[in-house]
């Protein structure tokens, strides 16, 4: 039912996951912290997202969902932080012109001390479970718990220990506990104002 793939999306393929992805990230309070203008907010998201389908596809495991309706990326933890080659050859490097340099900042400014908490916290052999989202269309039915349920088993038969991921939306927090993840970090980063919430499970 749910499509794992390594290397297999097409240029089309990805494009329509990081749109499916605008969409999902439309209300999210990261998104909206980074993108305040909610009128260009999708199209913003999807631009943001799109080379991180393809860094994921690189160095990690991309789930798509059934009808385009979600996408999962999730990569390896030894490539936390990436390196400026994988940022090159992933197409990261372009982040800054593709989404302006006032959201870049934002990013930076909050993402910089998350990575350094994710660094601090993970096991040796972890996996990053980096995006999940599902198209408001397609709410409502289990496609976000099947994907991360398949990256789970993905990341398991890799030999990876541990997965890891973050969420700045307190209404995930109990959605990844049910689905048994363990809430090991909370933080409000000075600069971001805004809180996260690292959670892990063991594989």
């Amino acid at each position: 039912m749910f499509n794992s793939v390594d290397t297999s999306l097409t240029v089309a393929q990805q494009k329509t996951a990081a749109a499916t992805l605008g969409q999902a990230f439309s209300q999210d309070p990261f998104m909206s912290y980074l993108f305040p203008d909610s009128t260009t907010r999708v199209q913003q998201v999807t631009k943001l997202l799109l080379p991180v389908i393809r860094c994921s596809l690189l160095y990690g495991s991309v789930e798509v969902a059934p009808e385009g309706g979600g996408a999962l990326m999730w990569i390896s933890g030894e490539h936390i932080p990436l390196k400026l080659s994988q940022i090159v050859k992933s197409g990261l490097i372009w982040t800054p012109f593709s989404i302006g340099s006032s959201p870049f900042k934002r990013l930076q400014a909050h993402d910089t001390v998350c990575e350094h908490e994710i660094k601090n916290k993970a096991p040796d052999g972890f996996a990053y479970l980096w995006v999940v989202g599902v198209h408001p269309d397609y709410k409502g039915r289990g496609f976000g718990k099947q994907m991360i349920k398949s990256a789970l088993e993905n990341m398991r038969s890799r030999g990876h220990s541990a997965c890891l991921l973050r969420t700045e939306n307190p209404n995930n927090v109990g959605l990844y506990k049910h689905l048994g993840f363990k809430q090991i970090h909370t933080d409000t980063p000075h600069a971001s104002k805004l809180p996260y919430w690292l959670m892990s499970q063991e594989l």
